[in-house]
């Protein structure tokens, strides 16, 4: 299972300048790579961890609750489900498999090597800015996507990705999204985990919902409606009777950040949401709830399903989500079935 996925990764760049870096070739010789040779490593352990039980079933189900989850519609999620897996382990499973892997591997290893190793349970997520490539390390930093700035001092890592750092020599500049732990903690250098996407920082866009990843928690819990066939028909029932402009105006916290996918309002975003409109039931009953979007040359509405909130952990993410299942499932309010989806205010 790990090997067909790692070849699915490796073939998995994209021309529109995004790049993914999966993991490096290893040397099948190696049947129990040590914490000396890290990029061995995690092929070695990544490969027995996924394809014998416990880790196998366990794995499959995170993957499966993944997709059920917030992060669910993201492409290729089971990927970043697996990486999570392999730092991580399961959200609320004592079961850790690093610590199996160290059981497995004994006395082989020396307790200062398995006490390296366990440096990578440590595995943070996030976007980090690629700089110069010097030998064997590329220098990383921090950063803040929703301030578009720095967070914290840069420092050297290895990589566990295909190509080692020179994956990285025409990328300086750029984002990329991925796990970091630290490996020679007395030294600063980290460890890039392996996995991950390059990106202009103008090209974040719905890759910030990822950020998501830092709450296994939550990712893994599927969305309500979706728990069972009963419980399903329960909210589609409500949604029926809801007045939906009243419910979002109560609940609603202002301002916050979005994307509106292919909405021509003044770029790519993200956008500032401030208000919602108001009206009365019946009108948006018969066509729909807007949101409030100053622009360079005054304020646009725009219909709620148009709007994604980048941060899964808002309340407003689930708000939100929640009246686009209910369009997704009953279709768009009768007043704007071919009307534009975007209104401009004058």
């Amino acid at each position: 299972m790990a090997r067909r996925r790692k070849s699915r990764r490796k073939s998995s760049r994209k021309k529109t300048g995004r790049r993914k870096a999966g993991a490096r070739s290893p040397t099948p010789a190696r049947a129990v790579a040590h914490p000396s040779q890290p990029e061995y490593l995690k092929f070695a352990y990544a490969t027995w961890v996924s394809e014998r039980d416990p880790g196998r079933q366990k794995l499959d189900r995170l993957e499966r609750a993944f997709k059920r989850g917030p992060l669910g519609e993201i492409p290729e999620v089971d990927h970043w489900a697996m990486e999570e897996f392999f730092w991580h382990g399961v959200p609320g499973d004592d079961w850790h498999p690093i610590e199996a892997y160290i059981k497995h591997i004994g006395e082989r290893w020396s307790a200062e090597a398995r006490e390296q190793f366990r440096r990578w349970k440590e595995a943070r997520f996030g976007f980090f800015e690629i700089g110069r490539v010097r030998g064997e390390t590329v220098t990383l930093r921090e950063w803040d996507v929703a301030g578009d700035v720095p967070v914290g001092d840069p420092f050297p890592a290895i990589t566990l990705g295909m190509g080692g750092v020179e994956f990285f020599r025409p990328d300086r500049r750029k984002l990329m999204l991925t796990y970091v732990a630290p490996w020679l903690p007395a030294e600063n250098l980290c460890c890039s985990m392996g996995y991950g996407m390059v990106l202009k920082r103008k090209e974040v866009g719905v890759a910030e919902l990822l950020l998501g990843l830092r709450h296994p928690d939550l990712v893994v819990q599927p969305l309500p409606w979706k728990a069972g066939p009963q419980v399903r028909r329960e909210y589609e029932q409500r949604w029926k009777e809801r007045d939906w402009q009243s419910w979002l105006e109560e609940r609603l916290e202002f301002p916050f950040r979005a994307i509106i996918p292919n909405a021509p309002i003044g770029g790519p975003g993200p956008f500032e949401i401030t208000d919602i409109m108001y009206q009365s039931a019946e009108r948006s009953r018969e066509f729909g709830v807007y949101l409030q979007v100053p622009v360079r040359r005054g304020v646009q509405m725009v219909g709620v399903t148009n709007v994604i909130v980048l941060d899964i952990v808002s309340p407003n993410w689930m708000l939100i989500r929640e009246y686009i299942a209910y369009r997704e499932r009953f279709g768009p309010p009768p007043g704007v079935r071919d009307a534009p989806r975007v209104v401009r205010l004058k």
